[in-house]
């Protein structure tokens, strides 16, 4: 069915590359999700008020939510499709988060409601009607989130959507949810003891999880999230094409939603070699834009290539470190020229406990070599080590 939707209504949908093509992917994953899941409502609160079934009332009004989510998605993606502008030069894509926190926290709210009808069903429970078409109903219900869990996995490939990768994540949740449903209603045929409301209980608590951790994916891509490594492979691949580039720093994706990301970074090779860097960056810059359909912005920094500063330099460098651990280690280090000064470039990476004195060993180390020549300016990223150093390293 996906597949012919596809046909009918997505141009041009090999270009997965293409912002708008991902849009498209989008929107048509949502509409298909509100269509779906409001069939799924309909027929098992219908049910679930003929069975005197608090769990698949319960479990119909979890589609429900699913709908509304896909609504507020899809309301997200439109917005998303707007263009950039004098306000918002970078476009509309991050509206999709926002409203992913909002569908999130819905999500939440309901679970909590539905939890305090299923406890209520505990303490009062009501003999269930059971029949072929409750079965029918939830096994159903199984087969076409089992569906909808594949096209929004393959749909959030696509798009790198996180809303997308949470409602696929949501649908794999609803379908055991449906499971242990349909095993309650029959185990209190059976049995004849009635376990609907627990099992009410324990679809409320799938809808609370998969709201937290829809949530906590959409504030974790807000946060920043580290670029696709694919992604920056194949933008090393085509840097890697130009000689004349030796090496390059500060590779940086700066996602603003739905496909769209800036691209930055700093390209490091000889002055003397300055005419075949600027050649080099501007054709760059048309080939990820090209591919990606992204802007980007390259900084060329002139090395300096002097063995005998750099070990004079390091040497200091590591004589100010030892006072405040063995553990710190220094990374790719490098002399920028700069006119008539000389930036002194590295990463300094240390231990977790070191994080709040990081201000302090790097304002120690600018002192040290900037008091000795005015022309020496530092540059130094502090990075975080989580594991610590081995003995042998």
């Amino acid at each position: 069915m996906m597949s012919l939707f596809i046909q009918l209504f997505i141009k041009n949908k090999e270009d997965v590359s293409n912002p708008s093509v991902k849009k498209a992917y989008a929107a048509l994953s949502s509409i298909v999700g509100i269509l779906l899941n409001l069939f799924l409502c309909m027929a098992k609160i219908s049910i679930g008020l003929f069975s005197h079934s608090v769990a698949i009332s319960a479990d119909g009004f979890n589609n429900l939510s699913d709908a509304g989510t896909n609504l507020v998605s899809l309301l997200g993606f439109k917005i998303a499709g707007y263009g950039g502008g004098s306000t918002h030069p970078f476009g509309h894509g991050r509206i999709e988060w926002i409203m992913g926190i909002f569908a999130s926290i819905a999500v939440l709210l309901l679970g909590i409601k539905l939890a305090q009808t299923s406890v209520n069903a505990i303490t009062n429970p009501q003999e269930q009607i059971f029949s072929a078409a409750v079965v029918i109903v939830l096994v159903l219900s199984i087969l076409v989130k089992v569906y909808m869990y594949y096209y929004n996995k393959r749909f959030a490939k696509i798009t790198d959507s996180e809303t997308l990768k949470a409602t696929a994540a949501d649908c794999i949740s609803d379908s055991i949810a449906t499971i242990s449903v349909l095993i309650s209603t029959i185990i209190s045929h059976t049995t004849h003891f009635e376990i609907d409301g627990y099992c009410g209980v324990m679809v409320s608590m799938f809808i609370i999880f998969a709201g937290i951790k829809s949530l906590w994916e959409v504030l974790g891509r807000i946060m920043g999230k580290a670029a696709d490594a694919d992604t920056k492979d194949t933008i090393l691949q085509i840097v890697g094409l130009y000689p004349e580039i030796i090496s390059v720093r500060n590779l940086m994706l700066h996602d603003y939603g739905f496909g769209y990301f800036v691209v930055s970074m700093r390209a490091e090779g000889y002055k003397k070699d300055s005419g075949q860097l600027y050649i080099a960056i501007n054709q760059i810059s048309y080939e990820l834009y090209k591919k990606f359909h992204c802007d980007c912005f390259i900084q060329i920094n002139y090395i300096l290539h002097d063995e005998s500063l750099t070990h004079t330099i390091m040497e200091q460098i590591n004589s100010i470190l030892k006072k405040y651990s063995n553990e710190i280690k220094v990374d790719n280090f490098r002399l920028i020229e700069n006119g008539s000064c000389i930036n002194i470039a590295f990463d300094m990476i240390y231990p977790a406990e070191l994080q709040k004195r990081e201000e302090e060993i790097r304002k120690d180390i600018t002192e040290r070599i900037e008091f000795q020549d005015s022309k020496y300016h530092t540059v130094i990223k502090g990075i975080i080590r989580r594991e610590r150093l081995s003995l042998h390293r």
